[in-house]
C-alpha cells in the first residue's frame, strides 16, 4: 500500500475548523489514557486506538496524528489545605498572576504532550521530524497541535461573552511617533527593560509601543511586573498581550479599569506599531483560557455528612462526571436517568450496531453520544481511583477521587440548540431535565431501524386530568393532557414545626438577624405528602367566559392524575420571587418518606350527578368584548413602568393571574416588532375563509413566532395551535408540534370545528387522542433525588443521591461515595419507582 495515499485531501485546519482532540468520539478515552488519541487528519475527529479501525471502515482515512499526554508530578508544589492551616479563598475575575491571586504554574500534576504521525492499517508510527513525511501533512499536524478543541473553543467563547466590555479609554488613545520603532509580527519578543529575560506573557502598550512582562504571581514567580510599572510611570492606559493577537481576537487590558476590555480601534492601533492581525497567529494562552484553567467559578457549598468519614466507591454504575464548568446540573440529571433500567437497556443493547452502522458525524449523532454516555457511566471502565485526589479547573469543593468521564461532546451537542445550556452558567436542573426528555422524545421519532427497545421517556409519562367547573351553571368539563413531571407546590402553612420556627425567628430578630456560632438553624419542616395533596387542591379563576351561559363568571379548576407512570418524577416549586422580583429559595426541610401511596390523586373522569359543560353558542355577528384583566396584577405590571398594551398582551398570553409570568413574557418579547401594536379581539366566525377559529382572536400571536414555526415546515394553523397550547412559548411550541406530529391534522381540524369562546390561556390543553401510557398502582419507592444548594437555581451546586443495590450513593461530580444519611430533606427533584406488588 502507498504510505501516504490521501495527500490531496489533507488540508491545513483553521481557527474555524471543528476539531475534536480531547475526547474519543465513541468512548471517554482522552490523551492521558493508554496510547492516547488518534486524530483523523481529514475529519479532524479523535479516536482511541480501538476505534481507529471503525473510523477507517467508514471513511477510508489512513493518516492520524497520535496525541498523548504524559503526567509529570510536581513534588515542589503543595496547595494549602484546611488541614495544614491554609485557607482556600475564591479568586476574583482577574486574579491571575496578581497579588492575592495564584500562580498559573501551581498544579500538582503537569503534562508533557507527545505527537506522532500514525498510518493505518500499517500500524506505523513516524516522528513528526521524519523527512519522509510530506510537507502538507507535517504542516497539518503542527497546526492541529496549536488549535483549541471544539469544546475548548465553546468554553472560551462563553467565558469571553460574559466578561469583556469596550474600554472607555480606547478611542482617546494618542499614539506616539513610531518612526523609530516597528515590532516584528512573528517575534521573537522580549521585555524592553534591560536585564529582564522574560520572553512570554508580554504586553504591548498601545500608546508608546513599550513591551513589558506581566505581573508577578502570588509566590513571586512568573513575570516581573514591568508592564504594570510602566503604566504607573506614564499612565498610558491600554496594553495588548503579544501571542494572543489574531484577526479574530486579542487580549486587551485596561490598567485604569483594572479589567480585560475590548478595543474598537484595535486594528488601527496595532498597525501603528507594524502589527497586522490578519497574518498573526496565536502562540500563547489567552487570559480567558488561563482563567478557565484556574477555577474562576468556585462552587460554594456542598452536601456533606458532617462528622462522618464516607467511603469512596468504584465499579460499574459508580462513575463520576467531571465538572465542565457549572455543569453539575447536567451531571445530576444524567446520573439519575441512567440509574433506570430502561435507559440502560435502550442505549447499551444496540451500542455496537449503532457505532458501526450510523454514518453521520459521530459528534453530531445523538444516538451515538447517548450510547457512549451509557457505556461510560455503567461499564466501570472509568470508575478508577486516582493515584492522588486532585481538582480540575471547574471541580466543586471536594477533590475528585476517580478518573470519571468528561462528556464534552454530549454537552456541546445538546446545548447547540439552546441559548442557555450552551453556556458555562449554572442552570435549573428541572428545566434541563424537561429539555432533555423532550430532546430524547424527538430523537426517538428518527431512531435507527434496528433498535427494538421501547422509548425510555415513556416511563415518566402520565395523563393529567383537568377539571373546570362553571361558577354559574355548575356544569363541568374534563380534559386530559400528557405530562412527564409532577410539579407540586411548597406551602409554608403545611409546616409541622410552626411553633419552633416562630421561636427561632423571634430569637434571630433579637440578635439583629445574625445567627450565633453553633446556633442550630431551624427551618420549616414540610411533609412531601402535603405538597402532593396541594397539587389536587381546586383554585378559583375569575372572568371565566362560560360557554353554557355566554356571560362572564368564575370557574373552579383542579387537576388529578388519570394514570400513574412507572417512574414518578416529583419537582418541588421551592423557588419564588421577592417583592423586587429577584429570585429567592424557600429554605425548608422536606419530610420525605421512602414509600408513598398516591392513589388518592387518581382522576376518574366525570362523576355521577355531574352535568357536562355545554358548548353554548354566542352571537357571532357582534364584536367580542375586550377581555377584562385582574386589576391588581395589571397594576403591579404598570407600576414597573411597562406600557399598558404590553401588560395586556402579557396577561392574555400567560393566563392573566400571575404578574411574574407576565413580566417574564414581556422581557422575552421586548424585541417583537408588533409588541406595542394594540390588537382587539374580534369574533370572525362568519368568515368561512378563515382557517383559524375565533379562539385565535382571543390569543395574541407574535407574528415573528408564527413565521419561525412556518419556516420549519408547519402550516399557519399548526403554528397557531401549538402557540396556544404552550401559552406563546416558541421553544415549547416547537417541541409540542414534534411530540404531536402523528395527529396534527386531526388536532387542527378539531380546533377549527370548536365553537368554544373560552379564553384558551385559561383552559388546559385538551386532546382526545393522547398517546397510550403505562398505568398501575399508586404505590412508589424512592429511587433517588437531586439536591440543590444555593439561593436560587442559577447559582450554587447540584448533587444527586441514588439507591443502588440497597445502598445510597452520593454522586458529587467526580466524587462518588457511600452515603450513610442521605439528606432527603434537601431534595429539589425526587424520583420514585412504582412497586411491582
Amino acid at each position: 500500500m502507498e504510505l501516504f495515499p490521501e495527500l490531496k485531501n489533507i488540508k491545513v485546519p483553521t481557527e474555524k475548523s471543528r476539531l475534536w482532540k480531547d475526547e474519543c468520539c465513541y468512548c471517554f478515552d482522552t490523551p492521558e489514557n493508554g496510547e492516547g488519541l488518534f486524530i483523523d487528519l481529514i475529519g479532524l475527529l479523535a479516536f482511541s486506538k480501538k476505534y481507529v479501525q471503525l473510523n477507517h471502515q467508514k471513511t477510508h482515512h489512513h493518516l492520524y496524528l497520535n496525541f498523548k499526554k504524559v503526567a509529570i508530578v510536581n513534588e515542589k508544589v503543595k496547595s494549602p489545605t484546611i488541614e495544614n492551616g491554609g485557607e482556600e479563598k475564591p479568586p476574583k475575575k482577574l486574579a491571575i498572576g496578581v497579588e492575592g491571586g495564584f500562580n498559573v504554574e501551581d498544579e500538582e500534576i503537569k503534562y508533557e504532550e507527545h505527537y506522532k504521525l500514525y498510518i493505518f492499517p500499517d500500524d506505523k508510527f513516524l516522528e513528526l521530524s521524519d523527512p519522509i513525511i510530506p510537507e502538507n501533512v507535517r504542516v497539518c499536524c503542527e497546526k492541529i497541535k496549536t488549535l483549541n478543541s471544539q469544546s475548548r473553543k465553546e468554553e472560551i467563547v462563553s467565558w469571553n461573552a460574559e466578561s469583556v466590555f469596550p474600554s472607555a479609554f480606547a478611542e482617546s488613545i494618542i499614539q506616539l511617533d513610531n518612526n523609530t520603532k516597528k515590532i516584528d509580527p512573528k517575534g521573537p519578543w522580549r521585555c524592553d527593560i534591560e536585564g529582564c529575560d522574560k520572553v512570554e506573557n508580554l504586553w504591548l502598550n498601545l500608546t508608546d509601543g513599550f513591551i513589558g512582562c506581566g505581573r508577578k504571581y502570588a509566590d513571586g514567580t512568573g513575570g516581573n511586573g514591568h508592564a504594570q510599572e510602566h503604566f504607573n510611570q506614564t499612565q498610558y492606559p491600554i496594553s495588548v498581550k503579544l501571542g494572543t493577537i489574531t484577526k479574530d481576537h486579542a487580549d486587551v487590558y485596561s490598567y485604569p479599569e483594572d479589567d480585560m476590555v475590548s478595543d474598537p480601534l484595535l486594528f488601527q492601533h496595532l498597525t501603528h506599531w507594524g502589527l497586522n492581525p490578519n497574518v498573526m497567529v496565536k502562540t500563547e494562552k489567552s487570559m480567558a483560557e488561563l482563567e478557565l484553567d484556574q477555577n474562576l467559578n468556585f462552587e460554594f457549598g456542598k452536601i456533606q455528612e458532617k462528622g462522618k468519614l464516607l467511603e469512596n466507591v468504584f465499579g460499574p454504575g459508580l462513575t463520576g462526571i467531571e465538572n465542565l464548568g457549572n455543569s453539575c446540573y447536567m451531571s445530576s440529571v444524567i446520573q439519575m436517568i441512567f440509574a433506570i433500567d430502561s435507559f440502560q437497556t435502550r442505549y447499551l443493547k444496540d451500542r455496537e450496531a449503532s457505532f458501526k452502522d450510523i454514518t453521520q458525524d459521530p459528534t453530531q449523532s445523538f444516538e451515538i453520544q447517548m450510547s457512549k454516555l451509557a457505556h461510560g457511566l455503567l461499564s466501570g471502565d472509568y470508575s478508577i481511583p486516582l493515584s492522588k485526589p486532585s481538582k480540575n479547573a471547574n471541580e466543586e469543593s471536594e477533590a475528585a477521587t476517580q478518573i470519571g468521564i468528561a462528556p464534552k461532546m454530549f454537552k456541546s451537542l445538546i446545548g447547540a440548540s439552546h441559548a442557555e445550556f450552551s453556556t458555562m452558567k449554572q442552570q435549573d436542573a428541572h428545566e434541563y431535565l424537561q429539555y432533555l426528555l423532550e430532546y430524547i422524545e424527538r430523537a426517538e421519532h428518527s431512531r435507527p431501524s434496528w433498535i427494538q427497545q421501547a422509548n425510555p421517556t415513556r416511563l415518566f409519562q402520565f395523563h393529567n386530568e383537568d377539571r373546570i367547573e362553571c361558577g354559574s351553571s355548575g356544569q363541568v368539563k374534563y380534559t386530559r393532557r400528557l405530562e412527564n413531571i409532577l410539579s407540586v407546590p411548597v406551602n409554608l402553612d403545611d409546616a409541622t414545626n410552626k411553633q419552633e420556627v416562630a421561636q427561632y425567628e423571634e430569637t434571630l430578630k433579637q440578635q439583629n438577624g445574625v445567627r450565633q456560632k453553633d446556633q442550630e438553624e431551624i427551618r420549616p419542616i414540610i411533609p412531601l405528602v402535603s405538597c402532593i395533596n396541594g397539587f389536587v387542591e381546586p383554585y378559583r379563576v375569575e372572568d371565566f367566559l362560560s360557554p353554557a351561559t355566554g356571560v362572564k363568571t368564575f370557574s373552579l379548576n383542579s387537576s388529578r392524575m388519570a394514570t400513574f407512570p412507572e417512574v414518578l418524577i416529583i419537582h418541588l416549586k421551592k423557588y419564588t420571587y421577592n417583592a423586587d422580583y429577584t429570585p429567592k429559595k424557600l429554605n425548608v426541610f422536606m419530610d420525605v418518606p421512602d414509600i408513598i401511596d398516591i392513589d388518592s390523586l387518581r382522576g376518574r373522569g366525570i362523576k355521577e350527578g355531574e352535568v357536562p359543560l355545554k358548548e353554548g353558542t354566542i352571537n357571532t355577528t357582534t364584536k367580542v368584548p375586550e377581555p377584562s384583566f385582574n386589576q391588581e396584577v395589571l397594576d403591579t405590571l404598570l407600576s414597573m413602568d411597562f406600557p399598558l398594551v404590553r401588560c395586556k398582551k402579557a396577561l392574555l398570553a400567560t393566563g392573566g393571574k400571575d404578574a411574574e409570568l407576565a413580566m417574564n413574557w414581556i422581557f422575552e418579547h421586548t424585541e417583537d416588532p408588533d409588541i406595542d401594536i394594540e390588537q382587539t379581539p374580534v369574533n370572525n366566525n362568519n368568515n368561512n375563509n378563515n382557517s383559524s377559529n375565533s379562539n385565535d382572536k382571543l390569543f395574541v400571536f407574535n407574528s415573528q413566532d408564527v413565521d419561525n414555526i412556518i419556516g420549519m415546515g408547519f402550516t399557519d394553523s399548526q403554528a397557531k395551535l401549538a402557540l396556544k397550547n404552550t401559552k406563546g412559548n416558541l421553544e415549547r411550541a416547537a417541541d409540542w408540534l414534534f411530540s404531536h406530529i402523528d395527529n396534527l391534522d386531526e388536532l387542527v381540524a378539531k380546533d377549527n370545528a370548536s365553537t368554544s369562546s373560552i379564553n384558551p390561556s385559561l383552559i388546559p390543553q385538551s386532546t382526545t387522542s393522547l398517546q397510550p401510557v403505562s398505568d398501575g398502582v399508586g404505590k412508589y419507592e424512592l429511587l433517588g433525588f437531586i439536591s440543590h444548594l444555593g439561593n436560587n437555581v442559577t447559582c450554587g451546586h447540584y448533587v444527586c443521591h441514588i439507591k443502588k443495590n440497597n445502598r445510597w450513593i452520593k454522586f458529587n461530580d467526580r466524587h462518588v461515595q457511600l452515603s450513610e444519611q442521605p439528606p432527603k430533606e434537601l431534595g429539589y427533584i425526587y424520583f420514585y419507582k412504582r412497586q411491582l406488588n
